[in-house]
């Protein structure tokens, strides 16, 4: 006697990033990991996750790494930010590339004139290092909103917040936030005026970024 055996197929995605055909099982993070100082790893708090190609998962992995040292010494740090400055920073200086990621932190470094002599500052908004992953972040929670996918480079415009945004504008964007010391975000979508959306994330409640996804696959003007 012949038995058919039922095999459940395996569920097929596409990739966030890219738009390639993923297994289920493969994910990635939509805020890199290597921002959770030691005392959140076992947060559990709901950490954004979205399917990824192995390509695009492993393609970020370098400058996540200089974002998260970049961010750990931008401006004032809360209790989440020095931690993982002393934490997860210096010790990352000991591995084997920690020399040059140690320099690529000092590289970015600019003196300025303080009323307390000359202090050293790094601007992320400089970075092209900094916005690709912040436009990889843009591009995730397009996916996990369900708001737009994929989404490619060209179409997100990012930059450090630099001046405040009007009340009304703010109120109308929906707030979340993956615990509230790390990061948290709002986006609206606007669909006019060329632009599909507007989103605005803040890392360790000071580093703001603005972010403006455009409505055409042309993107922005240069």
């Amino acid at each position: 006697m012949l038995v058919q055996v039922s095999h459940s197929p395996m569920i097929v995605l596409r990739c966030a990033y890219c738009g390639k055909h993923v297994a289920k099982r493969d994910k990635e993070h939509v805020f890199p990991k290597c921002l959770y100082p030691p005392s959140k790893a076992k947060s559990k708090v709901q950490r954004l996750t979205i399917p990824s190609c192995r390509d695009c998962n492993d393609g970020w992995a370098d400058d996540e790494a200089h974002f998260r040292n970049g961010l750990a010494v931008a401006g004032e740090p809360n209790a989440a930010r020095r931690e993982l400055w002393e934490a997860n920073v210096l010790r990352s200086f000991d591995e084997i590339d920690g020399l040059r990621r140690a320099c690529d932190v000092a590289d970015r470094m600019k003196p300025v004139n303080t009323d307390a002599g000359i202090r050293y500052k790094i601007y992320p908004g400089e970075d092209e290092r900094v916005a690709r992953v912040v436009r990889k972040v843009i591009k995730g929670l397009c996916y996990y909103h369900k708001v737009l996918t994929p989404v490619s480079d060209k179409r997100i415009w990012v930059d450090v917040l630099k001046y405040a945004i009007v009340p009304e504008f703010l109120d109308a964007m929906s707030h979340h936030h993956r615990e509230q010391g790390i990061v948290e975000y709002r986006y609206q979508v606007l669909n006019e005026y060329g632009i599909h959306s507007a989103w605005l994330i803040t890392f360790f409640q000071n580093v703001p970024f603005i972010g403006l996804v455009s409505a055409s696959e042309s993107g922005f003007p240069e």
